[in-house]
């Protein structure tokens, strides 16, 4: 079984030129329930259903991977138990992350700074926190906008912290968020502008929709506005991100993102159909690299690389911005 196991995952994308025996299923099945994220099953009959759309989503990335000119790979993660049209409906929980088109906007002027470093890594420069997991809920929104506030209260205030979603889930429905049903990464800086946010140790994570309880704990981070990139402006987000931090953006998290194991994403995206917030913490010289919420057991250790510094891959232009942290 193990030696089986280890011919079929290899950074859990499954690479093999032959179909897969029951036994080899059967041990990535086991693999798959390991991962942070993956949902209960309360009957034999729900197990067996889930277990054959698994095994459908193998074969698939199967034959995906065995096509050599693909420049990334696919396998096990934590919604390989999903069909392609419940992942999608899954994602329109966080329809709600589309570009608004009305307000008044500061807007990144990338004018005022000189040339780009070739390449740019907020995780290595120690802005960015580990990678979490959303769950079943659809609050990536949330986690886009603390990751946005943690990057710059580490280069504001010199301290990482990680900072709680839960919170903008239950409190920030006043500036438009919907909790798990959606939201917008900017309506999130609003809230922290007005009530502050506190520390995800002190109002933890849970995954569902609940009542406001932020008065239980202390704001630990202020913010004081925030600024847009223009929208389908890749030079001036390159620029951003070298200079202001990561950025909290959106994309196009179409299916191939559901199995996403590895590589540089290259694959078709509609950049007008955003669905998913994430956080662009850099970039290499042919790539984005965007930290995800959706555990260490999806992509790269929980990250993705999308293709081409100059290219609005998957959208991921279209509704950037980041927030100002003040000094503690």
């Amino acid at each position: 079984m193990f030696a089986a196991f280890a011919t079929v995952v290899s950074g859990r994308a499954v690479e093999q030129a032959t179909p897969f025996t029951p036994e080899e299923y059967w041990a990535l099945w086991k693999h798959f329930q390991t991962l942070d994220g993956t949902a209960n099953y309360y009957t034999s009959t729900e197990h067996n259903d889930r277990y054959d759309v698994f095994c459908k989503n193998m074969d698939f990335a199967r034959e995906f991977n065995t096509n050599k000119t693909n420049s990334f790979k696919l396998g096990v993660t934590m919604f390989a138990d999903k069909t392609q049209d419940e992942f999608k409906q899954w994602l329109k929980l966080t329809s709600g992350t589309k570009p608004k088109k009305t307000g008044l906007r500061k807007t990144f002027d990338a004018t005022k700074y000189g040339t780009d470093p070739a390449t740019k890594d907020w995780v290595d420069l120690g802005a960015v926190t580990p990678i979490k997991n959303q769950g079943q809920c659809g609050s990536c929104w949330a986690f886009s906008t603390t990751g946005g506030i943690e990057g710059q209260n580490f280069l504001v205030n010199n301290k990482l912290s990680s900072f709680s979603e839960q919170e903008l889930v239950d409190c920030s429905g006043a500036q438009g968020n919907q909790g798990c049903n959606g939201g917008l990464m900017d309506d999130g800086f609003e809230y922290v502008e007005a009530s502050g946010l506190c520390y995800e140790s002190a109002y933890p994570y849970e995954a569902t929709d609940g009542t406001c309880r932020s008065s239980s704990c202390t704001s630990q981070v202020s913010v004081s506005g925030y600024t847009d990139i223009t929208q389908g402006d890749t030079a001036a987000l390159k620029t951003a991100c070298a200079n202001e931090g990561p950025i909290s953006i959106a994309v196009d998290a179409n299916t191939y993102w559901q199995l996403y194991t590895s590589g540089i994403f290259s694959h078709y995206c509609n950049p007008n159909s955003l669905d998913h917030g994430v956080l662009l913490v850099g970039y290499g010289s042919d790539y984005w690299k965007v930290k995800n919420s959706w555990g260490t057991g999806w992509g790269e250790d929980g990250y993705i690389r999308l293709t081409g510094t100059s290219e609005n891959t998957c959208g991921l232009a279209n509704s950037a911005s980041y927030p100002k942290v003040d000094h503690n």
